[in-house]
């Protein structure tokens, strides 16, 4: 979907196209502790994200991608959020995250989740929810050593 579409409606709010637009966090990391790829092969996103990890928490995070304007707005929307984070913290703002995406939690119940509740409206876009749970998956699979992640069925 292109951006002048986006812009004129729903799924996009601004600050999933601000963050698509000038994401934060997208570069590559001089050290990296864990890295993984992501990929959604049905769509076309490709991400790899690489963290800097001290004492088993997040001490920087980075992302590269050649995808769609909801990965892009996510990964750097969860840059912004996951610093300090360990495994159990990722995995609970995931759930969060997903709750939210599947609308079985308010938008301002997500208030922990910050610019990505801007996600809530996805609740009526079943099928790009994947693009924004790409970043999820992939930093999850970094944290847990795995090479690689997907959010597509296999």
């Amino acid at each position: 979907m292109n951006e002048a579409r986006a812009e004129a409606g729903s799924p996009y709010r601004a600050q999933v196209l601000a963050h698509a637009r000038a994401p934060l966090h997208q570069h590559t990391l001089t050290r990296c502790d864990a890295a993984a790829e992501g990929r959604n092969a049905l769509c076309g996103d490709n991400i790899r994200i690489e963290l800097t990890l001290r004492e088993g928490r997040i001490a920087d995070y980075a992302f590269r991608a050649d995808a769609c304007v909801l990965t892009v707005a996510a990964a750097s929307m969860l840059g912004e959020c996951v610093r300090g984070f360990d495994l159990r913290a990722v995995q609970a703002l995931a759930v969060q995250f997903d709750q939210l995406l599947d609308g079985s939690v308010a938008v301002e119940a997500g208030a922990e989740l910050g610019d990505l509740a801007a996600f809530a409206e996805l609740v009526a876009f079943p099928a790009r929810r994947k693009c924004a749970r790409l970043p999820f998956a992939t930093l999850l699979a970094a944290l847990r050593g795995n090479a690689r992640a997907s959010t597509e069925e296999a």
